[in-house]
């Protein structure tokens, strides 16, 4: 019995215990969590003001003898220069009232343009536009005494408005205020990563490699302004560079005579790169000498090649004349043919070649950028001659490859191909 009455006192006990924390817990859970309320001031300012008050009501003691809304409102009205503070108690905590007390004058804002040259400082120019009215009516939506101590709040607003504008670009805020007047200076500099070079790669099946060459180096000197830059700022104008590189394209008579249309990417980066495809649908035009080793008998040659491609339709024909010269005897190898594109690059076709006057089959795939194999194969049913090439273009003239011709005692050696 003794036992039963001991354990039943634990339980009792333990109940109570239970039903103490529970009631202390619905006790804090009802009690609204949370800092000071906050009016009187505007949205941007709100959380600055909110910490300070709350910082200085922490350090208020709480006794019966301490008027502590009185204090805080003594210590807000002279921390906050330009607003008249009014505090009033509430169920938990007080309530915090900012009044103006000084008059409002609305900024001037100057923006300091940097230092930039062509394109970039166009593009700077059209991207403040506007931006001098909001930073302006931000800093006019209080007094001009907090200016006095809103500058922080103030300039963190103002680096949203300018990333808005200008992504990449810091900025330095100067305050001026008089009696009648309230200035603002903005200045700007760039921040990193920034664009340090431009490096133009320009491919095309219709323009020949040393007007490509030529085209390449005279984009360099034309985007030097984006020199400099913040990368972020290139990116966001990424379309403005690639229709300006576009544009400069399509104005030089390399391209303009051969009919060819230009497409652009720009990468924004450190290193940023602009690719130009420029090519035309209806002509192809090259120019190359080749040399051969391992394979007797054969000379260095010189061939040129043009095709004329009607618009009709995606897999319309490419009609094409090639002429090679050897250069040891200057003998002439002639050939007239047609060819569809069965798909991206690969080309294949039907020609006759004089002076055999006999027809071949060809297949080739052309990739149109460098630094990509490429390959070659040629054959000719009524004389069973094989003619075969895998190479790799090193660059915009140069390509290496190995070569095969049927007839002969050696058939297969190298083959080096300048493009001209």
């Amino acid at each position: 019995m003794h036992t039963a009455r001991t354990r039943t006192k634990h339980i009792s006990a333990s109940a109570r215990c239970s039903r103490l924390v529970a009631l202390l817990l619905l006790m804090l859970l009802a009690r609204p969590c949370g800092a000071l309320s906050v009016s009187g001031v505007p949205e941007w300012l709100m959380p600055a003001v909110r910490r300070s008050i709350n910082a200085v009501w922490s350090e208020i003691p709480n006794d019966p003898m301490t008027d502590r809304e009185g204090t805080l409102s003594l210590v807000a009205s002279r921390l906050f220069t330009g607003y008249d503070v009014e505090v009033k108690a509430g169920r938990y905590e007080p309530a915090v009232f900012f009044v103006p007390n000084d008059k409002s004058i609305t900024p001037s804002v100057n923006i300091v343009i940097p230092e930039l040259r062509g394109m970039a400082a166009e593009w700077f120019s059209r991207d403040i536009s506007g931006m001098s009215e909001e930073v302006s009516g931000v800093a006019g939506s209080i007094p001009q005494g907090a200016l006095t101590w809103a500058d922080e709040a103030l300039r963190e607003r103002v680096r949203e408005i300018v990333s808005s504008h200008l992504p990449g670009w810091e900025f330095t805020q100067q305050i001026y205020i008089s009696h009648d007047e309230t200035r603002i200076n903005l200045t700007f500099r760039p921040s990193t990563p920034m664009v340090l070079a431009v490096k133009p790669s320009l491919y095309s099946r219709t323009v020949p490699a040393m007007f490509r060459s030529d085209l390449e180096a005279k984009l360099i000197p034309e985007f030097s302004p984006l020199i400099g830059i913040p990368v972020r700022w290139a990116e966001r104008h990424k379309p403005d560079i690639e229709e300006a590189a576009r544009e400069f394209l399509e104005d030089r008579h390399s391209v303009e005579n051969l009919r060819a249309s230009v497409s652009v990417n720009f990468s924004p980066g450190v290193t940023s790169g602009l690719d130009a495809m420029v090519d035309s649908r209806e002509l192809m035009f090259q120019l190359w000498v080749s040399a051969y080793a391992g394979l007797e008998g054969r000379y260095p040659e010189a061939g040129i090649f043009f095709g004329f491609r009607p618009e009709w339709g995606r897999y319309a024909p490419e009609l094409y004349a090639e002429a090679v010269v050897e250069l040891e005897d200057f003998d002439v190898t002639t050939r007239l043919g047609g060819r569809f594109e069965v798909y991206s690059n690969l080309w294949a076709g039907v020609e006759v070649q004089w002076p055999e006057n006999k027809y071949f089959l060809r297949l080739q795939y052309i990739p149109v950028k460098v630094r990509r194999l490429y390959a070659l194969w040629r054959w000719s049913p009524e004389i069973d001659v094989h003619e075969a090439a895998l190479g790799y273009r090193v660059d915009e003239h140069v390509s290496v490859e190995i070569y095969y011709f049927s007839e002969g005692d050696e058939k297969l050696g190298l083959r080096g191909t300048w493009h001209l």
